[in-house]
């Protein structure tokens, strides 16, 4: 146990201020917390470790706003979803080699009879175009349950305060997928900023004060930087050097080089040769396109997150929102980590401690961490003096583990299960791209292994 005068020392009175209690009055400036609606995709949702669920929902980055805007507990409603989650969570099966595969079963919703739409309508895989649109399918059923779509609810609920983080999905599909199609994995610019103005036109109509936040750099997340273009000796986990240079892995069009990116799900076809030189026990065969970024796909994506920010910035200022610039918080994360309380977090992947097994979400340490980021822009904004979260828990205490790896010297080289992948990309509706060979390079391999 930790001295109550180290702890403090420890974690830095500025950081980790304890909860409120319930019956305090908070300071929330010009900002109205009265009826608070989110809208948002999975990161919103409170998605981790590749799956929805009630454990990690509780601690999602809108209730925690919520309960330190208000100093109350209840009234702010999500779709929370039964263990193991809406897929399963993913887990540790082994560290050596390190597999990570699902939790068996399927959770289930439990409040699904909610008279009202629910406050918390983040819905994962949802597109800019989906917050607007969409009613139907995946896991829009489960939470906006045929009411209509992200935005006609929230605006039905006449929000005083809401609080918008879409957009991300428009980019990362074409991460996940390893493939940049302008339209099916790739949003283009034109269509997301007339989505993006008619969303935030509407929520400010409505009467809404807003806070926005950007879109992170979805080719520095740990699915996709994770694994080197380099072969590496089993062994040693260390690069094979051959003439004082590491040997490049074969990628769908020659050699990789230090600017492509391999995603998570190589894993599986590098288990099996495809990537690696003959004379260094490979097949000789390349690894495939949807398995590799190459270095022109993660420039064109990046320069995409930096037009559709744009926008996103210009539409915060226009309605006077605060604006979360979560952008530069996770390229700090990736450059010089994050120090909590002594403890200094990074990007890596595993032993981080920001991103959950997935390598895509957060931890519920990230989500506790962006909910502070919010909070700060919205007291600089509106005036007001929400206090932070306190943070300890999610450092130290059991909200630090839901979701998360517990793992502290795991090799950050995992390799997930076919099913695992299967329901991951079904979660963020990451599109089959087998199923449009319009728009399928030949050389495609059949199925993601």
């Amino acid at each position: 146990m930790f001295r109550p005068s180290f702890k403090a020392a420890l974690l830095g009175l500025t950081l980790l201020i304890a909860a409120l209690p319930a019956a305090a009055q908070v300071d929330t400036g010009q900002a109205n917390f009265n009826i608070y609606v989110a809208v948002g995709d999975s990161l919103t949702a409170g998605v981790a470790s590749g799956g929805l669920v009630q454990t990690v929902q509780r601690n999602s980055y809108p209730i925690l706003i919520y309960r330190q805007a208000t100093g109350r507990t209840t009234g702010f409603e999500q779709p929370l979803i039964s263990e193991p989650g809406i897929p399963a969570l993913l887990e540790l099966r082994s560290l050596v080699p390190l597999v990570i595969a699902q939790r068996g079963g399927q959770g289930t919703p439990l409040n699904l009879t909610l008279p009202r739409p629910y406050n918390n309508l983040g819905v994962p895989g949802a597109k800019i175009h989906d917050v607007r649109v969409t009613v139907t399918g995946g896991l829009h059923d489960a939470i906006l349950r045929g009411l209509g779509s992200q935005l006609q609810q929230a605006v039905a609920l006449h929000p005083t305060f809401v609080t918008l983080w879409a957009g991300n999905n428009d980019a990362l599909s074409a991460a996940l997928a390893g493939r940049v199609i302008e339209g099916v994995t790739l949003t283009p610019l034109a269509d997301f900023t007339a989505d993006y103005q008619a969303v935030v036109s509407a929520l400010s109509g409505a009467g809404a004060r807003l806070a926005i936040a950007n879109i992170p750099d979805v080719t520095s997340i740990p699915f996709v930087t994770t694994l080197p273009p380099v072969v590496i000796n089993p062994q040693t986990q260390q690069p094979v050097i051959v003439n004082g240079n590491p040997v490049p892995l074969i990628g769908p069009n020659g050699l990789l080089t230090a600017g492509d990116r391999v995603l998570l799900t190589a894993q599986a076809e590098l288990a099996t040769g495809r990537g690696i030189p003959a004379v260094l026990g490979g097949t000789g065969q390349p690894l495939s396109d949807g398995v590799v970024l190459s270095a022109s796909e993660v420039s064109t994506i990046n320069n995409r997150v930096a037009a559709f920010n744009t926008v996103i910035r210009a539409e915060a200022t226009r309605v006077n929102a605060a604006f979360i610039d979560t952008n530069a918080v996770l390229r700090r994360a990736a450059d010089t980590g994050i120090s909590v309380g002594g403890i200094t977090f990074t990007e890596n992947f595993l032993t981080g401690g920001i991103f959950s097994l997935d390598g895509v979400h957060p931890t519920p340490f990230g989500y506790a961490y962006i909910a502070n980021q919010f909070i700060a822009a919205i007291n600089d904004q509106f005036d007001a003096e929400i206090p932070p979260v306190n943070l300890f828990p999610f450092v130290f205490g059991g909200a630090s583990a839901a979701g998360s790896a517990t793992a502290q010297k795991a090799e950050p080289q995992g390799i997930f299960t076919p099913l695992a992948l299967k329901n991951l990309f079904w979660l963020l509706r990451v599109p089959d791209l087998d199923d449009q060979p319009s728009v399928t390079p030949p050389r495609r391999r059949r199925g993601r292994g």
